[in-house]
């Protein structure tokens, strides 16, 4: 948005990048061997999504409800490189990180939660559904790790385990902080609650056309 492009534009690319990229795709085939249907379903709702957030932004938003960030200054070839680089290894460094977290997590919900609660709640839609949306904001898993938790909470129905993939990588507690820090308040409680409704949404849709 500091190059001069459009809001609604760079809005899209913002949901969109952390959620359909080539590796957060792998990564999903391999923890859903056999099940392509999941890789297909988090592209879909994840494009739709993303596609869906920035139309609303582009015909609903107002320029005083977001604050655009200067441009950060990279001198010359060298420094952009410095800053690519930086910027590959805090990504390699943290996408392992949360992949233990996310797995300790799991084992937490599978060991620690009776399995009476897990199964009472998995076995009414609509309440599995917003468990796992609300689960993936809390949790905050890096979205190439991720599937591999969804794919652990086995006693969930397709469409929960597919919100939790959607609303992930687009809502969930340090996405709030960096966009409430970056673009303002008044950005954030427009724009995240708008997110959400529509990943929850969409995800319903797209994983009851695949169950």
């Amino acid at each position: 948005m500091a190059r001069g492009v459009a809001p609604a534009a760079a809005l899209t690319f913002l949901l969109a990048a952390p959620a359909i990229n080539p590796f957060v795709l792998v990564a999903t085939a391999v923890a859903f061997p056999g099940k392509p249907e999941m890789v297909v379903g988090r592209f879909v709702a994840s494009l739709l999504v993303a596609v869906l957030a920035g139309w609303t932004w582009l015909l609903l938003g107002k320029g005083e409800w977001i604050k655009i960030p200067s441009r950060p200054q990279a001198h010359g070839a060298a420094g952009r490189l410095e800053a690519f680089r930086q910027a590959m290894r805090h990504d390699i460094m943290h996408a392992g990180g949360f992949l233990v977290v996310g797995a300790a997590a799991a084992a937490t919900i599978n060991v620690v939660v009776p399995a009476g609660w897990v199964s009472a709640v998995a076995g009414i839609p609509v309440a599995s559904v917003l468990l796992l949306a609300l689960l993936a904001v809390l949790m905050s898993i890096c979205s190439e790790a991720d599937a591999f938790v969804a794919a652990s909470l086995s006693q969930f129905s397709t469409t929960a385990r597919l919100a939790f993939l959607v609303v992930g990588p687009m809502v969930d507690l340090k996405l709030i902080a960096l966009q409430t820090g970056f673009f303002g308040r008044r950005f954030a409680v427009r724009f995240i609650p708008l997110t959400f409704c529509l990943a929850v949404g969409i995800s319903t849709v797209v994983g009851g056309m695949l169950s």
